[in-house]
């Protein structure tokens, strides 16, 4: 493969999936912030308007459900590892489009290799390798991947 062709393929392709995956786990975890920020409000609030409702008003059904939204929302959250997800694959993004910088101005680490291809596919390897190795650690409960 040559240079332009892994450039394209690999690293691009990377970084472009990176990118999107980090955005996405952003969002995620907004709305679930947001979700979670909303319905916890809406304990107490409502809590303090029963005295001013019927006494039919089913309150108590409702503020349970409220808490256990809440609970599961926060739990999903920290099932679902969404804000390190999107911090460790913005982290990659940003490092695969650092590396694609240097090399395109033979800069940093390329700046004495003016073939250092070889150089690139190393370093480009090594972030991906890190990230992934990274995703099996916190995913397993701080055990790493083999």
């Amino acid at each position: 493969m040559d240079a332009s062709t892994y450039i394209e393929e690999r690293l691009n392709g990377q970084q472009q999936w990176y990118s999107a995956k980090s955005s996405l786990n952003k969002k995620y975890h907004t709305q679930l912030k947001i979700s979670t920020i909303v319905l916890s409000v809406l304990i107490p609030f409502i809590s303090g308007l029963e005295k001013q409702l019927p006494e039919e008003a089913p309150i108590l059904l409702l503020l349970a459900i409220l808490g256990s939204l809440v609970a599961v929302l926060t739990a999903i959250s920290g099932l679902m590892k969404f804000k390190e997800k999107w911090i460790n694959y913005r982290t990659a993004s940003e490092r695969l489009k650092k590396e694609r910088l240097f090399w395109a101005t033979k800069t940093g680490p390329y700046a004495q290799h003016m073939e250092g291809f070889d150089l690139l596919v190393k370093r480009v390897e090594s972030i991906i390798s890190s990230e992934n190795g990274d995703w099996g650690s916190y995913m397993g409960e701080g055990i790493p991947v083999p």
